[in-house]
Parts: C-alpha cells; structure tokens; sequence
C-alpha cells in the first residue's frame, strides 16, 4: 500500500490516490473514513513539500495513518466474528 521511496521525492498525487483508495474499500466505517478524511484535508492544498525536514513528516503522518486505520480495521473484524453467538446468563 504504502509504496512510497526514500528519497526526497514524494508524490503527493498518488499518496492521495491510495487514501482515496483506501477509503473506499472501507466506506462502511465511520472510524476510518474520519481518520482517512482528517489526513486528505492535511495534504489536500499541497503542490510539494517545503523541504526534506516536510517530506518526513509527511511520510511519518502517513504511516502513522495507515497503521491506525490497520488497528481500526482489525479490531472491528476481531470483534464481529462470525458464527460466534453469546448466550444470555
């Protein structure tokens, strides 16, 4: 997902692409669309970062996100497991 280089070049286009992307995929949750919403609005007015101290940050906000939308999805799926029915005491 996160195909990005390290070098100082950042293509702010397709990191768009793949949030657009993976919003999408997970329309159905509140949580992560927020999160995905909150970090296209961050980056949204940008041509290119400023300089290389910008494109880490970037890099790191991004990451940061995408790992927070992994958890969001894996607990919603830990929590809605199939053929699991609680009874009552």
């Amino acid at each position: 997902m996160a195909n990005m280089p390290d070098d100082d070049r950042l293509d702010l286009v397709e990191m768009r692409r793949q949030i657009t992307n993976l919003r999408s995929q997970h329309s159905d949750n509140l949580l992560v669309t927020s999160r995905l919403n909150r970090f296209l609005v961050k980056i949204a007015f940008l041509s290119e970062p400023k300089d290389a101290a910008h494109v880490r940050h970037i890099r790191s906000e991004f990451a940061r996100t995408l790992r927070g939308v992994e958890e969001m999805v894996s607990r919603s799926r830990s929590t809605k497991r199939p053929g699991i029915v609680k009874r009552p005491k």
